[in-house]
């Protein structure tokens, strides 16, 4: 079953005719992944996943907002053919079974107690990331051309 999904969102990318469209199947995509990450490890490590994700999402979406002019997007008909799809593979595939394997504990063995001083240094380390890239940016000499809001 996560393999005809996976199948499904991926044929989305190609039928993607815009930057709309191409980031809404990427958020799909996410969240599958963390559906997924969700039942073979911690339930926090597949949250962290998505929410890495939607902030990557975020920046994209605002660089492509930006950059390519307003569009009307009049070809939505897909989005209805896609579940279609998505279930007709789904009925017509076996059900492929689910298993654990050994290599699915190292991810959870990342979080035990010897490592927690390397966990609390790549957090600090991506905190310090987060605040360079604050300060170097400004908001007067940004790349983006400057939001109108009604």
């Amino acid at each position: 079953m996560t393999t005809s999904i996976l199948m499904t969102l991926i044929m989305s990318f190609f039928m993607s005719v815009s930057p709309v469209s191409l980031g809404t199947t990427i958020l799909f995509t996410a969240l599958f992944t963390a559906m997924v990450i969700s039942l073979v490890t911690s339930s926090w490590f597949s949250l962290i996943t998505f929410i890495i994700y939607v902030g990557g999402m975020l920046v994209m979406f605002a660089y492509f907002a930006a950059l390519q002019p307003n569009q009307h997007i009049s070809n939505w008909s897909w989005w209805l053919i896609m579940p279609l799809m998505t279930m007709s593979i789904m009925i017509l595939s076996p059900r492929e079974p689910f298993n654990l394997s050994p290599q699915s504990n190292m991810v959870s063995s990342l979080y035990l107690h010897h490592n927690a001083i390397l966990i609390i240094f790549l957090a600090l380390l991506l905190f310090l990331a987060l605040i360079a890239v604050v300060k170097v940016s400004r908001s007067f000499e940004g790349p983006l051309r400057p939001f109108e809001y009604v």
